[in-house]
């Protein structure tokens, strides 16, 4: 399978290339001009499976259509960072989106965060002000018409953008995310979860079995090893 990955040098989309190269699949990698891989012979001497492009987050979308471009599949698994604010991540997903239907490309999995989208009113109110600790700040401060993005808000932004394209969708929303070894052991449902956690390695061992298998089609997962369902 020939995939198009965005998420830079995060550890998700850093995990999923290096899982998806193990695996004999081929990879185009959209990262940042000042992105610097840590192992520079990544460039060279693996040409055969890995393509690697670079440009800004604001790039426009010729760029991201010669990312896309030949692909079968997308992953997109976007984390704050110098090169990737978290206000462009809504911007980003729909410049995916655009160079997806330029490309005839149909098939997308979006990494986001166990508390996006409905899953919102799975967490208890102590977790709610966690991942939108900013937003509680600003509205004690009586600074509610401020603009203002947490974590959460903004992955929710970004999957409602997911969800009005006419794609063929799966969203993974991993909930605690700790370091740890590849397990293969995690539960992925898409009913009421509740706590949990769930190394790096297994959130792309997840995300690139959601893309072979074909995972559910137009569906958003919470991904754990323990958790209770309801």
């Amino acid at each position: 399978m020939r995939i198009a990955v965005f998420g830079g040098l995060a550890p998700i989309a850093s995990e999923f290339v290096a899982q998806a190269m193990e695996a004999g699949h081929t990879v185009t990698w959209f990262l940042d001009a000042s992105d610097r891989l840590p192992d520079p012979a990544l460039e060279t001497d693996y040409n055969e499976v890995l393509r690697i492009e670079r440009g800004a987050w604001d790039a426009n979308i010729d760029a991201y259509a010669r990312v896309v471009n030949g692909s079968d599949a997308v992953f997109v698994a976007l984390a704050p960072g110098p090169s990737a604010p978290l206000e462009s991540f809504v911007a980003q997903q729909k410049m995916v989106q655009h160079a997806m239907a330029r490309t005839s490309v149909r098939r997308i999995v979006v990494v986001t965060m166990h508390g996006a989208g409905d899953s919102a009113r799975r967490l208890d109110w102590g977790a709610w002000a966690r991942l939108n600790a900013n937003q509680v700040v600003y509205a004690l401060a009586g600074r509610l018409r401020a603009p203002c993005w947490s974590l959460a808000a903004q992955y929710s932004a970004q999957e409602q953008a997911l969800r009005d394209a006419p794609l063929d969708w799966t969203v993974l929303r991993p909930v605690a995310i700790t370091e740890g070894p590849r397990t293969c052991t995690y539960l992925a449902s898409a009913k009421d979860v509740f706590g949990g956690h769930i190394s790096v390695s297994d959130v792309a061992d997840c995300a690139l079995k959601a893309l072979v298998d074909n995972m559910d089609l137009n569906t958003a997962f919470s991904i754990a090893y323990s958790s209770r369902v309801a």
